[in-house]
Parts: structure tokens; C-alpha cells; sequence
């Protein structure tokens, strides 16, 4: 499941990622990041949570590169990612952050750790 939306108040995109996301997902949450973006003014904070993460697909890759590339081109201030335990994925998620934007993710392991990396 990939779930992403607007905290209007912050200016942050919310991404929340868990179990195994198909392409059918990703093309959803394409259109919810849009769609927040338009709630949204530039530079927005990014909050990536990935806790329930299970795993990645291959295929998915492209997809993720599409939103990450939406994201850059809107105006990314901070990024922090919520891990937990979930290793394997957030080294997944860092390697395409890094491929697309030249930039690594705050790593947090749970929300309260990542509002405090935001500093609100």
C-alpha cells in the first residue's frame, strides 16, 4: 500500500509505505502526490514513512524515480524517513533518493524521533 497526503499546515508531503506496493499503487499515489502538491507551496518537507515496509519490487524502482523526480522539480526542503526496523527497505529508498536527487534522507526511528529532525 502506498498512501501519500497533504499537512497543509506544516507544507509536508506525508508518504506512507507497507506491505509489498504493486505498479497499480504507484500510479494511484502519482495522482494523491499531485494532487497534495496543489495544496502545497514550495519547498515542502517530506515525511517517508516506511515502517511497514515489506518489500520493494524491482519493477518499482522507475515508478518511485517518477514521484521522487515530482517531488525534486516542486521544491524538497528536508526529508526525513521513518524506518523502524525496516533496514533492507531504507536502504532501498535511500539508494533512489540519492540516484535521483543527489541527496540522502534524515533517518529517524519513529515518528516522534522524526518530528524532532523537522524541528516543529
Amino acid at each position: 500500500m502506498v498512501r501519500i497526503s497533504p499537512d497543509v499546515g506544516r507544507n509536508r508531503i506525508i508518504i506512507q509505505l507497507s506491505g509489498a506496493p504493486s505498479s497499480a499503487h504507484a500510479a494511484v499515489a502519482e495522482r494523491a502526490l499531485r494532487d497534495a502538491l496543489e495544496r502545497l507551496r514550495p519547498p515542502v518537507d517530506v515525511l517517508s514513512d516506511i515502517r511497514e515496509l515489506e518489500t520493494l519490487d524491482a519493477l518499482l524502482h522507475e515508478d518511485f524515480k517518477r514521484l521522487g523526480g515530482i517531488l525534486r522539480d516542486f521544491g524538497v526542503r528536508k526529508v526525513v524517513r521513518v524506518v523502524g526496523r525496516s533496514a533492507q527497505a531504507a536502504v532501498h529508498m535511500e539508494r533512489i533518493s540519492r540516484q535521483l536527487n543527489g541527496h540522502t534522507a534524515h533517518l529517524a526511528f519513529s515518528m516522534a524521533e522524526a518530528e524532532q529532525v523537522f524541528g516543529k
